[in-house]
Protein backbone atom coordinates (compact mmCIF):
# COMPACT_ATOMS: atom_id res chain seq x y z
CA UNK A 1 0.00 0.00 0.00
CA UNK A 2 1.54 3.61 -0.69
CA UNK A 3 1.67 5.75 2.10
CA UNK A 4 1.56 9.39 0.55
CA UNK A 5 -2.32 8.69 0.28
CA UNK A 6 -3.42 12.08 0.68
CA UNK A 7 -7.06 12.68 2.13
CA UNK A 8 -8.66 13.77 -1.00
CA UNK A 9 -7.74 10.51 -2.66
CA UNK A 10 -8.76 8.65 0.61
CA UNK A 11 -11.98 9.88 0.19
CA UNK A 12 -12.54 9.47 -3.47
CA UNK A 13 -11.77 6.15 -2.92
CA UNK A 14 -13.99 5.60 -0.46
CA UNK A 15 -16.87 6.98 -2.21
CA UNK A 16 -16.44 5.09 -5.04
CA UNK A 17 -16.66 1.90 -2.94
CA UNK A 18 -20.04 2.98 -1.29
CA UNK A 19 -21.07 3.56 -4.80
CA UNK A 20 -20.06 -0.12 -6.21
CA UNK A 21 -21.80 -1.27 -2.77
CA UNK A 22 -24.88 0.83 -4.00
CA UNK A 23 -24.36 -0.75 -7.34
CA UNK A 24 -24.51 -4.27 -5.87
CA UNK A 25 -27.63 -3.54 -4.13
CA UNK A 26 -25.60 -3.97 -0.70
CA UNK A 27 -26.48 -0.34 0.80
CA UNK A 28 -29.12 2.11 -0.63
CA UNK A 29 -27.73 4.92 -2.65
CA UNK A 30 -29.12 7.35 -0.44
CA UNK A 31 -26.63 5.87 2.69
CA UNK A 32 -23.65 6.25 0.29
CA UNK A 33 -24.79 9.79 -0.74
CA UNK A 34 -25.00 10.37 3.29
CA UNK A 35 -21.65 9.22 3.77
CA UNK A 36 -20.56 11.65 0.91
CA UNK A 37 -22.05 14.36 2.26
CA UNK A 38 -20.27 13.85 6.28
CA UNK A 39 -16.79 13.04 4.21
CA UNK A 40 -17.31 16.84 3.01
CA UNK A 41 -16.78 17.78 6.40
CA UNK A 42 -14.10 15.76 6.70
CA UNK A 43 -12.17 17.51 3.81
CA UNK A 44 -13.04 21.00 4.86
CA UNK A 45 -11.29 20.03 8.04
CA UNK A 46 -7.92 18.72 6.16
CA UNK A 47 -8.07 21.99 4.56
CA UNK A 48 -7.05 23.84 7.74
CA UNK A 49 -3.82 25.39 8.36
CA UNK A 50 -3.23 23.62 11.74
CA UNK A 51 -2.56 20.11 10.75
CA UNK A 52 1.37 19.17 10.66
CA UNK A 53 3.48 17.87 7.82
CA UNK A 54 2.63 14.40 8.74
CA UNK A 55 -0.96 14.94 8.92
CA UNK A 56 -1.94 16.14 5.68
CA UNK A 57 -1.49 12.45 4.26
CA UNK A 58 -3.80 9.82 5.68
CA UNK A 59 -1.30 7.78 6.98
CA UNK A 60 -0.40 10.28 9.18
CA UNK A 61 -3.62 10.10 11.06
CA UNK A 62 -3.20 9.62 14.90
CA UNK A 63 -5.05 10.70 18.12
CA UNK A 64 -3.93 14.24 17.88
CA UNK A 65 -5.67 14.38 14.36
CA UNK A 66 -8.54 12.62 15.66
CA UNK A 67 -8.77 15.18 18.80
CA UNK A 68 -8.78 17.98 16.57
CA UNK A 69 -11.22 16.85 14.11
CA UNK A 70 -13.99 16.10 17.13
CA UNK A 71 -13.15 19.46 18.29
CA UNK A 72 -13.52 21.33 14.73
CA UNK A 73 -17.11 19.16 14.65
CA UNK A 74 -18.07 20.69 18.19
CA UNK A 75 -17.16 24.09 17.33
CA UNK A 76 -19.36 23.55 13.58
CA UNK A 77 -22.01 25.71 12.24
CA UNK A 78 -23.81 24.85 9.51
CA UNK A 79 -26.98 25.41 7.45
CA UNK A 80 -29.79 23.12 8.45
CA UNK A 81 -30.12 20.40 5.82
CA UNK A 82 -27.89 22.51 3.94
CA UNK A 83 -29.84 24.83 2.51
CA UNK A 84 -28.88 28.37 1.69
CA UNK A 85 -30.43 31.46 3.62
CA UNK A 86 -31.44 29.45 6.28
CA UNK A 87 -29.92 30.61 9.97
CA UNK A 88 -26.79 28.56 10.69
CA UNK A 89 -26.92 26.55 14.35
CA UNK A 90 -24.05 24.04 16.16
CA UNK A 91 -23.84 20.74 14.07
CA UNK A 92 -26.00 17.84 15.93
CA UNK A 93 -24.16 14.93 13.76
CA UNK A 94 -20.62 15.23 15.04
CA UNK A 95 -21.13 11.40 16.08
CA UNK A 96 -22.11 10.45 12.21
CA UNK A 97 -18.89 11.89 11.19
CA UNK A 98 -16.80 10.27 13.13
CA UNK A 99 -18.29 7.03 12.60
CA UNK A 100 -18.23 7.73 8.79
CA UNK A 101 -14.28 8.45 9.40
CA UNK A 102 -13.90 5.45 11.12
CA UNK A 103 -15.48 3.17 8.76
CA UNK A 104 -13.67 4.91 5.81
CA UNK A 105 -10.05 4.35 7.36
CA UNK A 106 -10.84 0.63 8.14
CA UNK A 107 -11.87 -0.06 4.82
CA UNK A 108 -8.62 1.60 3.86
CA UNK A 109 -6.44 -0.21 6.31
CA UNK A 110 -7.93 -3.41 5.04
CA UNK A 111 -5.66 -5.44 2.38
CA UNK A 112 -9.02 -6.56 1.18
CA UNK A 113 -10.68 -3.29 0.53
CA UNK A 114 -8.91 -0.31 0.04
CA UNK A 115 -5.55 -1.64 0.85
CA UNK A 116 -4.35 2.23 1.05
CA UNK A 117 -2.63 2.32 4.43
CA UNK A 118 0.22 1.20 5.54
CA UNK A 119 0.56 -2.48 7.43
CA UNK A 120 0.02 -2.04 11.30
CA UNK A 121 -1.61 1.70 10.96
CA UNK A 122 -3.85 1.82 13.84
CA UNK A 123 -7.07 3.69 13.55
CA UNK A 124 -7.49 6.42 16.47
CA UNK A 125 -10.74 6.09 15.39
CA UNK A 126 -11.79 2.15 16.16
CA UNK A 127 -13.69 3.32 20.02
CA UNK A 128 -16.23 6.13 19.87
CA UNK A 129 -15.33 8.76 22.23
CA UNK A 130 -17.46 9.03 25.61
CA UNK A 131 -19.26 12.79 25.13
CA UNK A 132 -19.17 13.56 28.62
CA UNK A 133 -21.80 16.76 27.66
CA UNK A 134 -24.39 14.03 26.75
CA UNK A 135 -27.18 13.81 28.86
CA UNK A 136 -29.73 11.15 28.88
CA UNK A 137 -33.81 12.30 28.04
CA UNK A 138 -35.64 13.10 31.22
CA UNK A 139 -39.29 10.87 30.24
CA UNK A 140 -41.02 13.25 32.47
CA UNK A 141 -39.97 16.07 29.69
CA UNK A 142 -43.41 17.72 27.83
CA UNK A 143 -43.92 17.18 24.54
CA UNK A 144 -42.94 19.40 22.02
CA UNK A 145 -46.39 19.11 20.52
CA UNK A 146 -48.92 17.93 22.64
CA UNK A 147 -52.55 16.94 22.14
CA UNK A 148 -54.08 20.46 22.81
CA UNK A 149 -51.23 21.84 20.23
CA UNK A 150 -52.19 19.68 17.47
CA UNK A 151 -56.18 20.33 18.00
CA UNK A 152 -55.24 23.96 17.40
CA UNK A 153 -53.41 22.84 13.88
CA UNK A 154 -55.81 20.92 13.01
CA UNK A 155 -58.38 23.61 13.76
CA UNK A 156 -56.87 26.29 11.49
CA UNK A 157 -55.78 23.91 8.68
CA UNK A 158 -57.18 24.36 4.93
CA UNK A 159 -58.76 21.44 3.11
CA UNK A 160 -55.15 19.97 2.01
CA UNK A 161 -52.92 20.81 4.76
CA UNK A 162 -55.98 18.72 7.18
CA UNK A 163 -55.35 15.40 4.46
CA UNK A 164 -51.97 15.80 5.16
CA UNK A 165 -51.52 16.12 9.11
CA UNK A 166 -54.94 13.77 9.51
CA UNK A 167 -52.38 10.44 9.08
CA UNK A 168 -49.65 11.88 11.05
CA UNK A 169 -51.48 12.41 14.09
CA UNK A 170 -53.73 9.31 13.76
CA UNK A 171 -51.09 7.04 12.88
CA UNK A 172 -47.70 8.25 13.37
CA UNK A 173 -46.66 8.01 9.74
CA UNK A 174 -43.18 9.35 8.71
CA UNK A 175 -43.96 12.89 6.46
CA UNK A 176 -42.10 11.00 3.82
CA UNK A 177 -44.53 8.24 3.77
CA UNK A 178 -47.58 10.34 2.76
CA UNK A 179 -45.88 10.24 -0.69
CA UNK A 180 -45.78 6.67 -1.73
CA UNK A 181 -49.35 6.05 -0.75
CA UNK A 182 -51.26 4.29 -3.28
CA UNK A 183 -55.07 4.55 -3.76
CA UNK A 184 -54.22 0.63 -4.71
CA UNK A 185 -52.88 0.39 -0.42
CA UNK A 186 -56.70 1.43 0.80
CA UNK A 187 -58.01 -2.24 1.03
CA UNK A 188 -60.49 -4.63 3.36
CA UNK A 189 -61.05 -1.53 5.73
CA UNK A 190 -56.89 -0.97 6.16
CA UNK A 191 -54.30 1.15 5.10
CA UNK A 192 -51.35 -0.71 4.01
CA UNK A 193 -47.92 1.13 3.98
CA UNK A 194 -45.61 -0.88 2.40
CA UNK A 195 -42.08 -1.60 0.84
CA UNK A 196 -42.84 -0.92 -3.06
CA UNK A 197 -39.72 -2.82 -4.65
CA UNK A 198 -40.82 -2.19 -8.08
CA UNK A 199 -40.77 1.73 -7.23
CA UNK A 200 -37.36 0.47 -6.04
CA UNK A 201 -38.88 2.09 -2.42
CA UNK A 202 -38.03 0.78 0.83
CA UNK A 203 -39.85 2.17 4.45
CA UNK A 204 -36.93 2.67 6.71
CA UNK A 205 -36.16 -0.39 8.28
CA UNK A 206 -37.84 -1.98 5.66
CA UNK A 207 -40.67 -2.95 7.08
CA UNK A 208 -44.15 -3.21 6.06
CA UNK A 209 -47.21 -2.13 8.61
CA UNK A 210 -50.75 -1.69 8.46
CA UNK A 211 -53.52 0.74 9.89
CA UNK A 212 -57.49 0.21 10.70
CA UNK A 213 -58.54 2.70 8.08
CA UNK A 214 -60.29 5.89 10.37
CA UNK A 215 -63.59 6.54 8.70
CA UNK A 216 -62.80 10.22 7.59
CA UNK A 217 -59.12 9.49 6.03
CA UNK A 218 -61.02 7.66 2.74
CA UNK A 219 -63.50 10.71 2.24
CA UNK A 220 -60.83 12.89 2.91
CA UNK A 221 -58.69 11.14 0.36
CA UNK A 222 -61.88 11.62 -1.88
CA UNK A 223 -60.91 7.36 -2.77
CA UNK A 224 -64.91 7.37 -4.01
CA UNK A 225 -64.53 9.44 -6.79
CA UNK A 226 -61.37 8.01 -8.24
CA UNK A 227 -61.05 5.13 -10.19
CA UNK A 228 -59.17 3.35 -6.96
CA UNK A 229 -55.47 3.50 -8.55
CA UNK A 230 -52.64 6.32 -8.23
CA UNK A 231 -51.32 8.59 -5.47
CA UNK A 232 -53.31 9.23 -2.49
CA UNK A 233 -50.99 12.86 -2.40
CA UNK A 234 -49.62 14.45 -4.75
CA UNK A 235 -48.62 18.30 -3.97
CA UNK A 236 -50.19 20.97 -3.22
CA UNK A 237 -50.59 22.44 -7.26
CA UNK A 238 -51.19 19.19 -8.60
CA UNK A 239 -53.85 18.64 -5.86
CA UNK A 240 -55.82 21.89 -6.43
CA UNK A 241 -55.45 22.07 -10.45
CA UNK A 242 -52.77 24.71 -10.09
CA UNK A 243 -50.39 21.75 -12.45
CA UNK A 244 -50.92 19.12 -14.12
CA UNK A 245 -48.04 16.82 -13.95
CA UNK A 246 -47.71 14.49 -16.93
CA UNK A 247 -48.13 11.25 -15.31
CA UNK A 248 -50.97 12.46 -12.72
CA UNK A 249 -53.29 9.67 -12.00
CA UNK A 250 -51.17 7.01 -12.94
CA UNK A 251 -51.45 3.59 -11.24
CA UNK A 252 -48.65 1.88 -9.12
CA UNK A 253 -48.59 -0.75 -12.11
CA UNK A 254 -48.53 1.62 -14.57
CA UNK A 255 -45.67 3.95 -13.17
CA UNK A 256 -43.81 0.94 -12.05
CA UNK A 257 -44.13 -0.39 -16.36
CA UNK A 258 -42.77 3.39 -16.73
CA UNK A 259 -40.03 3.10 -14.33
CA UNK A 260 -38.90 -0.03 -15.92
CA UNK A 261 -39.10 1.72 -19.58
CA UNK A 262 -36.98 4.72 -18.34
CA UNK A 263 -34.39 2.30 -16.61
CA UNK A 264 -33.71 0.73 -20.18
CA UNK A 265 -33.61 4.15 -21.98
CA UNK A 266 -30.81 5.23 -19.16
CA UNK A 267 -28.97 2.14 -19.43
CA UNK A 268 -26.67 1.14 -16.70
CA UNK A 269 -25.35 3.96 -15.14
CA UNK A 270 -25.26 2.47 -11.79
CA UNK A 271 -27.60 2.91 -9.00
CA UNK A 272 -27.16 6.95 -8.66
CA UNK A 273 -28.92 7.34 -12.20
CA UNK A 274 -31.17 4.60 -11.37
CA UNK A 275 -32.48 6.74 -8.37
CA UNK A 276 -32.36 10.19 -10.18
CA UNK A 277 -34.26 8.12 -12.93
CA UNK A 278 -36.68 7.45 -10.45
CA UNK A 279 -37.41 10.30 -8.60
CA UNK A 280 -37.62 12.02 -11.97
CA UNK A 281 -40.58 9.55 -12.84
CA UNK A 282 -42.46 10.31 -9.35
CA UNK A 283 -41.74 14.41 -9.69
CA UNK A 284 -43.86 13.79 -13.39
CA UNK A 285 -46.48 11.99 -11.33
CA UNK A 286 -46.57 15.07 -9.03
CA UNK A 287 -45.56 13.32 -5.55
CA UNK A 288 -45.97 14.48 -2.09
CA UNK A 289 -42.68 15.50 -1.01
CA UNK A 290 -41.33 15.55 2.81
CA UNK A 291 -40.46 19.14 1.87
CA UNK A 292 -43.36 20.03 0.73
CA UNK A 293 -45.07 18.26 3.75
CA UNK A 294 -42.42 20.94 6.12
CA UNK A 295 -43.41 24.00 3.94
CA UNK A 296 -46.95 23.36 5.43
CA UNK A 297 -45.81 22.28 8.42
CA UNK A 298 -43.77 25.73 8.91
CA UNK A 299 -47.15 27.66 7.92
CA UNK A 300 -49.40 26.77 10.39
CA UNK A 301 -46.35 26.53 12.98
CA UNK A 302 -45.74 30.29 12.46
CA UNK A 303 -49.19 30.81 12.35
CA UNK A 304 -49.91 29.45 15.81
CA UNK A 305 -46.60 30.96 16.97
CA UNK A 306 -44.86 27.78 17.92
CA UNK A 307 -41.87 27.54 19.74
CA UNK A 308 -38.55 26.50 17.03
CA UNK A 309 -38.27 23.23 19.24
CA UNK A 310 -41.91 21.77 17.95
CA UNK A 311 -40.85 20.12 14.74
CA UNK A 312 -42.73 17.44 12.25
CA UNK A 313 -40.87 14.80 13.98
CA UNK A 314 -42.93 15.61 17.21
CA UNK A 315 -46.23 14.12 15.72
CA UNK A 316 -44.42 10.73 16.14
CA UNK A 317 -43.39 11.37 19.92
CA UNK A 318 -47.39 12.18 20.25
CA UNK A 319 -48.29 9.24 18.57
CA UNK A 320 -45.97 7.13 20.21
CA UNK A 321 -46.88 8.99 23.84
CA UNK A 322 -50.57 8.28 23.28
CA UNK A 323 -50.23 4.77 22.52
CA UNK A 324 -48.06 3.91 25.68
CA UNK A 325 -50.80 5.95 27.52
CA UNK A 326 -53.05 3.14 26.59
CA UNK A 327 -51.41 0.49 27.88
CA UNK A 328 -50.40 -0.82 24.30
CA UNK A 329 -48.21 -4.05 24.43
CA UNK A 330 -44.50 -3.16 23.71
CA UNK A 331 -44.92 -5.26 20.11
CA UNK A 332 -47.88 -3.59 18.78
CA UNK A 333 -46.47 -0.09 19.30
CA UNK A 334 -43.18 -1.64 17.65
CA UNK A 335 -45.40 -2.61 14.90
CA UNK A 336 -47.16 0.42 14.55
CA UNK A 337 -44.38 2.94 14.64
CA UNK A 338 -42.85 0.70 12.07
CA UNK A 339 -39.83 -0.10 14.34
CA UNK A 340 -37.85 -3.37 14.71
CA UNK A 341 -38.45 -6.07 16.65
CA UNK A 342 -35.00 -7.31 17.74
CA UNK A 343 -33.26 -10.54 17.11
CA UNK A 344 -33.82 -12.15 20.16
CA UNK A 345 -35.67 -15.97 19.71
CA UNK A 346 -38.82 -14.91 22.02
CA UNK A 347 -39.49 -12.21 19.04
CA UNK A 348 -38.93 -14.59 16.14
CA UNK A 349 -41.77 -16.96 17.89
CA UNK A 350 -43.98 -14.40 17.90
CA UNK A 351 -46.98 -13.57 15.48
CA UNK A 352 -49.09 -10.52 15.25
CA UNK A 353 -52.98 -10.80 14.26
CA UNK A 354 -54.97 -8.85 12.35
CA UNK A 355 -57.84 -8.79 15.46
CA UNK A 356 -55.43 -7.80 18.06
CA UNK A 357 -53.81 -4.97 16.67
CA UNK A 358 -57.65 -3.92 15.34
CA UNK A 359 -58.34 -4.43 19.15
CA UNK A 360 -55.61 -2.29 20.48
CA UNK A 361 -55.23 0.34 17.44
CA UNK A 362 -59.03 1.22 18.49
CA UNK A 363 -58.58 0.99 22.14
CA UNK A 364 -56.24 4.48 21.28
CA UNK A 365 -58.53 5.71 18.83
CA UNK A 366 -61.29 5.56 21.37
CA UNK A 367 -59.03 7.46 24.52
CA UNK A 368 -55.88 9.06 23.77
CA UNK A 369 -55.84 9.76 20.08
CA UNK A 370 -59.82 10.82 20.22
CA UNK A 371 -59.70 14.16 20.75
CA UNK A 372 -57.44 14.63 17.92
CA UNK A 373 -59.68 12.03 15.66
CA UNK A 374 -63.07 14.17 16.99
CA UNK A 375 -60.84 17.41 16.14
CA UNK A 376 -60.41 16.65 12.47
CA UNK A 377 -63.84 14.75 11.50
CA UNK A 378 -65.18 18.25 13.02
CA UNK A 379 -62.80 19.84 10.56
CA UNK A 380 -63.32 17.68 7.68
CA UNK A 381 -67.21 18.65 7.63
CA UNK A 382 -66.50 22.62 7.67
CA UNK A 383 -64.90 21.56 4.45
CA UNK A 384 -68.34 19.73 3.55
CA UNK A 385 -66.12 16.38 3.85
CA UNK A 386 -68.92 13.79 4.53
CA UNK A 387 -67.78 11.59 7.50
CA UNK A 388 -69.18 7.82 7.38
CA UNK A 389 -69.96 5.86 11.32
Amino acid sequence: APRHIRHEQLVNGFVGHLRQRANAGEIDVATACRYESALRHYLDFVQQPGLTAAQRYAAGIDREFQLQLASYLNNLRIAPNGRAGTTIRPMKGQAFVLDVVRSMLEWAADPEGGNLLPEGFRNPFSKRARNTQRVARDPLKPLDITTQMATELVQVADRFQLTIFAPLLLYGLRPGELGWLFAEHVQGGWLSVPNILELDYTTKGRRDKRFPLVPCLANLWNLGSRAGTGLIYPHRAAAEGQRQPPLAGRSLSGLASELRNRYVAAGSGGATQRRQVRDRLMKDAGQLSYDHVEDEFQQLARRLRWPAAATLKDFRHLFASCLQNTGMPEFYRRYLMGHAFGNAPIITYTHLTEEKVQEHYQRALATELSPLAEAIQGRAADFGVKVNA
